[in-house]
């Protein structure tokens, strides 16, 4: 069924960039996990339209992160990137280029995908084009210390060791988030002794900082029946510590990718610094942290506001059987980086 306020507001976008709303339509896509996303056809056209999830509690701009994101990677010239259409601010409603592709498993990932990723990655942060992205925000939980990655690890645990148990898939949670615990404190301890207590909070500087796609993965990425990848998603993007930019990609597991490729990306990623070894030991020494950092973000769902945001963009959506999914899932992960 038409949504006939989401259906008025995208025909507005349309007229406002000059385009034909007429024969308009609109049905619901698959459900992301925290937008309303809907297939648009006018005509003889089709776009995408994403209604952007807000709550008091976050008040993450989604929509002007995407939307400056995306208009900065077609100014500098990449087309495997949607090309940004038209937005409503106060609506919080984004018209975008409708993406023909499949989504990638992770079974089929080779190099030849993850060098298309890491061109992207080196295009984005290659001169002059970085000069271009001053007015870009930083990324969403961008850190620039050592220090600040820390903290971030530090309130994720203490967020999950208040969970509400009120089942006994919240019970079994609340275990798991004790041996986490566990884990991080060791891997932190680990962390200062290789790199200093006084050198834990030096910031990055600019030079090194990059243009980052953030939740930046093949989970958001569709294939071309060229073979080119397009990449999606970008509500979270924007200036941060290349060690979390590269630690995400790899331990992303929606479409989880091999570290058999980890040092050939890694070169690449951290090639557009004059300090590129220096960075590369930086994210090899920091990769623990966005590990245990993943375990804690596949926890999400347990936390106050996840069934809510879930709703929002899947009214069919089951908050129990979410939480044992993602319980399972973070237990795996775990326990193969433990091993």
């Amino acid at each position: 069924m038409e949504d006939p306020q989401v259906k008025s507001s995208i025909a507005r976008l349309l007229s406002g960039a000059g385009l034909t709303a007429k024969d308009l339509s609109i049905e619901a896509a698959h459900a992301g996990g925290n937008n309303r996303v809907f297939v648009v056809y006018s005509g003889d056209a089709k776009y995408l339209a994403k209604v952007y999830f807000s709550h008091p509690a976050d008040g993450r701009d989604r929509l002007g992160t995407e939307y400056a994101f995306l208009s900065y990677a077609w100014d500098i010239g990449l087309r495997n990137v949607p090309k940004p259409i038209s937005r409503n601010a106060d609506g919080k409603i984004g018209l975008y280029e409708f993406v023909d592709g499949r989504k990638l498993t992770a079974a089929e990932l080779d190099w030849d995908h993850l060098e298309q990723a890491a061109r992207f990655f080196c295009v984005l942060n290659s001169r002059p084009n970085r000069d271009l992205a001053d007015t870009l925000p930083e990324a969403s939980e961008a850190c620039f210390s050592v220090e600040q990655h820390f903290a971030l690890v530090d309130r994720r645990i203490e967020l999950l060791r208040t969970l509400p148990a009120n089942s006994a898939v919240d019970h079994q949670a609340l275990s798991f988030v004790a041996e986490l615990e566990s884990a991080w404190q060791q891997c932190r301890k680990r962390i200062v002794r290789q790199t200093g207590d006084r050198a834990i909070s030096e910031v990055l500087s600019n030079a090194d900082r990059c243009v980052s796609a953030s939740d930046f993965g093949f989970h958001n990425a569709l294939l071309r029946s060229s073979g080119e990848i397009c990449f999606i998603d970008f509500e979270y993007a924007g200036w941060d510590d290349p060690a979390k930019a590269v630690g995400d990609f790899f331990c992303h597991p929606g479409v989880p990718v091999s570290f058999d490729h980890f040092e050939q990306y890694l070169e690449q990623a951290v090639s557009y610094s004059p300090n590129a070894s220096t960075l590369a030991e930086r994210v090899r020494r920091l990769l623990p942290v966005f590990q245990i950092k993943w375990c804690c973000i596949m926890l999400n769902e347990f936390l106050p506001g996840a069934a809510e945001r879930r709703r929002f963009a899947n009214p069919a959506s089951e908050p129990e059987l979410n939480k044992r999914k993602q319980l399972d899932k973070a237990q795996r992960f775990f326990y193969s980086i433990s091993n």
